[in-house]
């Protein structure tokens, strides 16, 4: 049995799809009852949250994998180390961890690396998955103003950044959870090629007929869009945080380490366009 949390966000939706897939024996936590609805049939279903022990204890009875997935927020080290510990109560021995590509030089990566270090003191035999940005951000974050304005905004300047499609991290992620030979790995998992944002709009617009333009603005004038978008306080400064950490160069590497585990090359920002075109459509 192989346990799935986090899997009604991004990735852990997208690695439940594909795990589902293999015929493979897995349980999926949710948060609540109402989440687990786009859970795949003949999946088993539980409620999981993070600061109630008991649930997290009924989620692991008989599992002998974890897909480990704590939520972007501010004590997401804490949460995760809640899990560990009871993880280390249960049966489980082995955690597949998805983290996050740049070390301690963002907000992001930085919670991910001090759980990386408590997991690596656990005893518990693991595998770190580190991708960089996800494609699909562009979605989340940025359709909306594509859609009625033709232009997205960001606050990292020129740089490129090397996005992965969250596609290609699940399937990564079943691999590391149905076949030997990951155990006490780390991979960094990025696309194909790194791109400017500049380079992004072009693809875009290519993709749509229409010219999508990207622009910049000073790291404090995009906070204040983002929290008049909604968000809080605390993720619109780990996102200006992040942008900066783009805007110096540092997430532009390329690594081989997706290709090789797939057996494919990583799918292209042009490709991820293409098949996402729907959501990139002029708002009415």
């Amino acid at each position: 049995m192989i346990l799935i949390t986090g899997a009604s966000g991004n990735v852990g939706r997208e690695v439940l799809k594909q795990i589902a897939a293999t015929g493979t024996k897995v349980r999926a936590a949710f948060q609540s009852v109402g989440k687990a609805a786009v859970a795949p049939s003949g999946v088993d279903i539980v409620t999981m949250d993070y600061n109630q022990p008991e649930t997290l204890q009924k989620a692991l009875k008989g599992v002998e994998r974890v897909f480990l997935v704590g939520p972007p927020t501010p004590n997401l080290t804490a949460l995760e180390r809640k899990a560990i510990d009871e993880i280390k109560q249960s049966e489980t021995r082995y955690v597949v961890k998805l983290s996050a590509m740049g070390g301690r030089g963002a907000i992001y990566p930085r919670q991910h690396a001090d759980s990386e270090d408590y997991i690596k003191s656990s005893g518990l035999t693991y595998t770190f998955l580190r991708p960089n940005g996800f494609m699909q951000n562009f979605i989340n974050y940025n359709a909306p103003t594509i859609n009625t304005q033709d232009a997205f905004y960001g606050s990292q300047g020129e740089s490129q950044v090397s996005h992965i499609d969250i596609r290609d991290i699940a399937a990564v992620a079943v691999k590391t959870l149905t076949e030997a030979g990951h155990e006490g790995k780390a991979y960094t998992l990025t696309g194909p090629e790194a791109l400017s944002n500049a380079r992004v709009a072009e693809i875009l617009s290519d993709d749509t007929g229409r010219e999508i333009k990207y622009v910049d603005l000073p790291p404090e004038q995009f906070k204040q869009a983002l929290v008049g978008a909604g968000l809080s306080e605390w993720n619109a400064d780990a996102l200006v945080d992040l942008q900066q950490f783009y805007r110096a160069g540092k997430a532009s590497e390329v690594t081989g380490d997706a290709a090789r585990i797939l057996g494919r090359k990583p799918i292209s920002f042009e490709q991820f366009s293409r098949d996402y075109a729907q959501a990139f459509q002029r708002a009415a």
